[in-house]
């Protein structure tokens, strides 16, 4: 059975292609691109979260194999 390692990204207003109410989906792509260069898989996102000692966002899951 695989392993699994965890990370997690937030899109917030003005992070990860955030601006104003818009996505900038270029700037959203070319993150998802450097991530996937380094082994990271997207897993599942959690919309629309209060995120303590952050800005609410979207939570991205992100796993690579151990």
């Amino acid at each position: 059975m695989a392993s699994y390692e965890y990370r997690t990204d937030v899109i917030t207003h003005g992070f990860l292609g955030r601006k104003d109410e818009e996505l900038d989906r270029g700037a959203l792509e070319k993150k998802l691109n450097e991530l996937g260069a380094e082994g990271w898989e997207f897993d599942k996102l959690l919309p629309n979260l209060a995120l303590h000692g952050e800005k609410d966002g979207h939570l991205l899951v992100f796993r690579r194999e151990r």
